[in-house]
């Protein structure tokens, strides 16, 4: 997050801003559905620097047993699928990409005619494992002389128009991204991979590079569906699959500090790329297929990197320099402050009574607070919003953690906090939603107040936070950390109805969220 001018916001002294009610709807509209709801050359690809969690050493912190599923079948490699050379250092993982290769392979010949019209032609020049050692030579890519394993490195993995080839990265990136986030999840960076190879066949290769990048992840969602639902003879996903795959998307996301969507070979930001890959799941290929002729490129969300952020567009969890005028720049004093601002105009503004809440930290070790309704064993790794004393009750160190974490961020701890918020509001509307109907509902609120503070801002406002490059991925990997880990659980949402909820609240404000959340 970007730091706030302006840090101090108290609730009685809060100014009248026109922006906040020409974009949302009145809190009446959302009391209404609360009460009354019962229930509910292709640039390839390239892993972002990552800190694993200390507490359990996954990617993003999780509880301690929910670990992406692993499957314990035995692949054999196929022949002729991978070219992976002489002498290549075998890998656990190779038999397994042979059968997702073919897989995917396989779901083209079907899926391509129906879409397009005609055969899907297989790729004539090969894939291509590439690593140090190798001797075999790989096609070059727009240059007569073959493509070295740093020229391969250097990309990850692609796609090759000029002699239909793939290759990826077999030294780096695969075992790193396997050790991280499993075989499964790697299959699905390659299918957004294999998926350049399609537009190729369809004539769409000169569209612009973001939106061929946002077609690609579709297609991989769309193959992703089609191995979760049992349709693939060669593997099999379930729902922590992908969830990891999910985490994949988000793991090759661009670097903050590039040029965002002026990039050339853009990819977008994580929270697009999910946002695109779910449309596949969810519509399968011909919902990709209008991703040219649809509105896509101006709905998509770019927060360029400011080079003159000191914080590098990540605030510290406690400022211990503070500003002698302006006070603390940190997350328990920015973002608190915003929330208060946003929820408390609002609700003046509706005559719905409501004061913000106050904020209380506690250790990961104990003591942990105590309020009447809420279990002990919800406050470790946790922000909790407790009703009987309109109090806020933070993890100071698991808000440490993420905070210092590159992958998770301020806007982690920022997502914690704001569903918090978003609980002291439901509360105050009297909401009756309960279970996975209301943490959705708190998803998708949050999602309304991360986009009032998507920058630009108006200059009129007196809450100057605002959202940095990044911040928007941040918050979709603590949705997903938070999600359940398969669909039959129903208490805070899957990894997708926890992402869309967001994204709803997001793209489209209060008003979405009373129509199609709750």
């Amino acid at each position: 997050m970007h730091p706030a001018i302006l840090a101090r916001i108290h609730p009685d002294n809060v100014a009248y801003d026109p922006h906040v009610h020409a974009r949302l709807v009145s809190l009446i509209g959302i009391a209404a559905i609360t009460v009354t709801a019962c229930g509910v050359a292709d640039p390839g690809v390239r892993a972002t620097q990552s800190q694993q969690s200390g507490a359990n050493g996954q990617l993003f912190p999780t509880q301690p047993n929910d670990t992406p599923a692993s499957d314990d079948r035995t692949y054999d490699v196929i022949p002729d699928v991978v070219d992976f050379g002489a002498d290549k250092p075998a890998r656990p993982y190779d038999g397994f990409l042979t059968a997702a290769f073919g897989d995917i392979q396989s779901f083209w010949n079907d899926a391509f005619p129906e879409a397009y019209g005609s055969a899907f032609i297989p790729l004539s020049g090969g894939i291509f494992a590439a690593y140090p050692s190798r001797a075999n030579d790989i096609p070059g890519c727009g240059s007569p002389t073959g493509s070295s394993y740093q020229d391969v490195a250097d990309l990850g993995a692609f796609y090759c128009i000029d002699g239909d080839f793939m290759a990826y990265d077999d030294d780096s990136l695969l075992p790193s991204l396997v050790n991280d986030l499993g075989k499964e999840a790697v299959a699905v960076v390659l299918a957004h991979e294999f998926g350049h190879a399609v537009q190729a066949r369809a004539d769409e290769w000169e569209q612009p590079g973001v939106l061929k990048e946002q077609q690609a992840d579709c297609f991989a969602g769309a193959w992703s569906a089609h191995v979760a639902s049992g349709g693939s003879d060669l593997i099999t996903f379930d729902d922590g699959d992908v969830r990891s795959g999910i985490v994949a998307m988000i793991n090759v996301r661009d670097p903050i500090e590039g040029d965002g969507l002026n990039d050339p070979q853009a990819h977008g930001t994580g929270f697009d790329r999910v946002g695109a890959f779910q449309d596949g799941f969810e519509g399968g290929v011909l919902r990709c297929k209008t991703f040219f002729t649809e509105d896509r490129l101006n709905n998509l969300i770019d927060i360029p990197f400011d080079i003159q952020d000191t914080n590098g567009g990540n605030l510290p969890l406690i400022d211990d320099n503070p500003d002698p005028v302006n006070g603390p720049s940190d997350i328990i004093t920015l973002i608190p402050g915003s929330l208060s601002f946003f929820w408390t105009d609002l609700a003046a503004a509706n005559n719905v009574a409501f004061t913000a809440p106050t904020l209380q930290s506690f250790s990961s070790e104990g003591p942990f607070p105590s309020c009447d309704g809420i279990d002990s064993a919800a406050y470790a790794r946790n922000v909790v919003f407790c009703p009987a004393d309109n109090v806020i009750y933070w993890d100071q160190d698991y808000a440490l953690e993420l905070s210092q974490d590159p992958l998770t961020g301020d806007m982690s701890v920022g997502y914690l906090f704001s569903n918090a918020y978003s609980e002291a509001i439901q509360y105050a509307l009297n909401s009756q939603l309960q279970g996975e109907p209301r943490a959705l509902f708190d998803d998708c609120l949050t999602g309304a107040w991360v986009g009032f503070i998507i920058p630009p801002i108006p200059d009129t406002r007196e809450d100057t936070l605002q959202l940095s490059a990044g911040d928007l991925d941040e918050a979709v990997i603590i949705a997903i950390a938070r999600s359940d880990s398969s669909t039959d659980t129903n208490i805070n949402g899957t990894a997708f109805e926890k992402i869309s909820a967001f994204r709803t609240g997001v793209l489209g404000g209060l008003n979405v969220c009373r129509n199609t959340v709750g």
